[in-house]
């Protein structure tokens, strides 16, 4: 099976280096990674500018965000098509809201809609000690076949988030849950610069068979994704209504 790896903290993160060292003895593994930090960068394509790659000993370093990489790799850089594409492991969690900001996640979704198999896999917690991505890709390594045999077609993503502050308590299937922050803008490094600062606020919005709930269990968390983004509980109401 080949694999086609890919992050949104870079070619060089400690993250894509754990998957690429504990996969590749098993599965055809080719990296296809931006050569810089792309984090929050969400489903974002690069359509006003060049892109450009360079080879590397595990794959390509290719100058766009994750969602150019998967397409770039799927559509012209690899010579046959991958079976899979993995996303991560990320620097930091990507649970509940956070979901539609993230590249790594949006990484995986673009495979989606190249009607290949995605994967995202991320850490609780920003800057972690090595040991637990190496944690989270043995666990990954060592359930990807059930993972891959689950009654879910391309359209549907895998969104997993691995426990870092709780100790571990197994894995769970589970929807993803609500984040919010107080958002606010602060002075950037350079003068006359912003930058967007969030702090976390606490709520009682979510149930707690949510995501953002059961890491902090101690459970690595799993919820499927799609593609599609209808409401068609609204959509029939609307209907209903007969406006015009």
């Amino acid at each position: 099976m080949r694999i086609l790896l890919t992050n949104d903290d870079g070619i060089e993160a400690d993250g894509i280096r754990a998957l690429y060292k504990e996969l590749s003895p098993d599965y055809d593994c080719v990296v296809v990674a931006p050569d810089g930090e792309r984090s929050a960068s969400s489903h974002s394509l690069s359509i006003h500018h060049d892109l450009y790659y360079r080879k590397t000993e595990t794959g390509f370093a290719v100058s766009g965000t994750p969602a150019d990489c998967v397409k770039f790799g799927v559509l012209h850089l690899l010579d046959s098509p991958p079976d899979l594409v993995i996303s991560g492991i990320n620097n930091g969690s990507n649970l509940g809201s956070d979901i539609m900001y993230s590249g790594t996640v949006s990484a995986a979704f673009e495979a989606a809609y190249l009607n290949v198999r995605g994967i995202a896999i991320s850490l609780s917690k920003h800057n972690a000690p090595n040991e637990y991505y190496v944690k989270a890709a043995k666990l990954l390594h060592k359930h990807l076949k059930t993972l891959l045999n689950l009654p879910v077609g391309n359209e549907t993503v895998l969104n997993i988030n691995y426990p870092v502050r709780a100790p571990f308590s197994g894995i769970a299937f589970t929807k993803a849950g609500i984040n919010l922050y107080n958002d606010v803008f602060v002075s950037g490094e350079r003068e006359g610069g912003w930058r967007l600062k969030g702090v976390a606020v606490e709520h009682d919005l979510n149930e707690h068979d949510c995501d953002v709930e059961l890491i902090k269990k101690g459970y690595a968390t799993i919820s499927p994704l799609k593609l599609d983004r209808n409401d068609y509980g609204c959509l029939e109401r609307l209907k209903e209504l007969n406006l015009f």
